[in-house]
């Protein structure tokens, strides 16, 4: 993660230049502002809030930032984040969450993120879907929990759904049933997709055409 030094560095400023652009822009002229200001963000440097603590106070150390997007809405995510809290908790790690909502600006809220300085972040969404990853998250360890990343390989944990459907046609088709009916979320969902293949894999090795099926 940049430090203030870089933006200084690139800026050709001092550190206090830029301590200053950051607390009293109005103290610099236009075009020392504006350098800086540009250095700022070719560096995706985030304001620490810890050193704004008072003289003494330091960052925590080992703390998780779990991003939270829609998560608030089901039983199944906010179980997700308590999960995370528990597990870092039993590690002796502390952690903390961000909420943040589709109609969000995603900048704003990772720059919220970052300003508290974890040392990692976990980013865990509502319903299994692939997330464009804001570049500054991507300046820490990140792991994605119940989403894919869009662009980015990251490494992710998602729930097996395909395998899942699999399974469970299996059963119904072992049991006798030879009309399994699923019923899913939007046709056009990521999950949806997947278990639809897990329930097609199953009927296929059973000599059933999944597409005569509802």
């Amino acid at each position: 993660m940049a430090s203030l030094k870089d933006v200084a560095k690139l800026a050709n400023v001092s550190l206090m230049t830029v301590s200053r652009a950051l607390n009293s822009p109005e103290r610099l002229k236009p075009e020392t502002l504006a350098r800086v200001q540009a250095a700022i963000e070719e560096t995706n440097y985030v304001p620490d809030l810890s050193a704004k603590k008072i003289r003494g106070a330091h960052a925590t150390p080992n703390t998780i930032g779990v991003l939270a997007l829609d998560t608030v809405t089901t039983p199944f995510s906010v179980e997700i984040t308590l999960s995370i809290e528990e597990t870092a908790r039993a590690h002796g790690w502390n952690s903390f969450v961000v909420n943040m909502f589709s109609d969000d600006s995603p900048d704003a809220i990772v720059d919220l993120l970052l300003s508290h300085r974890p040392d990692g972040i976990i980013y865990t969404t509502m319903g299994l879907r692939q997330v464009p990853l804001p570049a500054k998250l991507l300046t820490l360890p990140c792991v994605l929990a119940n989403c894919e990343s869009l662009h980015d390989p990251v490494a992710s944990y998602i729930p097996d759904d395909e395998q899942g459907q699999y399974t469970a046609v299996q059963a119904l088709l072992a049991a006798g049933y030879r009309r399994p009916l699923c019923l899913h979320l939007p046709a056009n969902h990521l999950a949806t997709v997947r278990r639809r293949q897990g329930l097609e894999r199953a009927c296929r090795e059973a000599g059933i055409d999944p597409d005569t099926l509802a």
